[in-house]
């Protein structure tokens, strides 16, 4: 409240024994994270060996994989940099998760252009475009306030004066309600496009498989023709 006029989300975990507690389940979340990642590239990867992506969106990918994951990862530092003890520390983790949904966002809604998807259920290629353009520029202009008053935060250490100023809607200041905003964009709206596109696109099917392994028999000793195998 001091320092950025409200309280937000993060102040249900942000005190004793909430803290401890929100961090011993919160790697369900983190790692669910990272391993959406790392199958959302493998998704990428398959479009393109298709044929269906362009080369420089393949490499873009590739190369945003790994800072998304260091991004999404850092986030725990929520946890060991104190709110209300060292805000810029605190606020750089959440920093980081921001621009790597931003990232995710931007990934994920190319995807579906550059690949040509379209949804009969929203009326075909034009209209798939058009609701996708939609949400990314949405996301990108909030994403943009967002990032730029956290980044504040994590210079000065406390909200932005004109995250402060009041916003004239049910009583709460610009910072708030960019925050709900936000959440809107990054959390509720993408599970209802996770939900559509998991009942309208084709599964991917992961298979394990090993190569017959070559055993010693007691006594011989092993030669190149029967390597060990741990």
């Amino acid at each position: 409240m001091e320092l950025f006029g409200y309280n937000n989300i993060c102040v249900h975990w942000d005190y004793s024994p909430s803290r401890e507690l929100t961090a011993m389940v919160y790697p369900l979340f983190e790692y669910s994270l990272i391993v959406y990642l790392v199958l959302d590239f493998v998704v990428t990867k398959l479009a393109y060996q298709r044929g269906e992506l362009s080369d420089w969106f393949y490499k873009v990918s590739k190369f945003m994989l790994g800072i998304n994951i260091l991004l999404c990862s850092q986030f725990r530092m929520i946890f060991v940099c104190l709110a209300y003890m060292n805000v810029k520390h605190h606020t750089a983790g959440f920093l980081g998760l921001q621009v790597a949904l931003m990232f995710v966002a931007l990934s994920n809604t190319y995807y579906i252009i550059d690949s040509k998807v379209a949804y009969k259920a929203l009326g075909g290629l034009k209209n798939t475009r058009m609701l996708a353009i939609a949400y990314l520029i949405g996301d990108i202009f909030i994403s943009f306030f967002k990032i730029k008053s956290s980044i504040y935060a994590v210079q000065v250490g406390k909200g932005a004066a004109w995250t402060l100023a009041p916003s004239g809607i049910a009583g709460k200041n610009v910072g708030e309600v960019l925050d709900l905003v936000w959440m809107v964009f990054n959390a509720v709206i993408p599970l209802a496009i996770s939900y559509f596109r998991k009942t309208h696109d084709e599964s991917v099917t992961i298979t394990f498989t090993q190569e017959k392994p070559t055993y010693i028999e007691s006594g011989d000793e092993p030669t190149e023709e029967t390597p060990l195998r741990l």
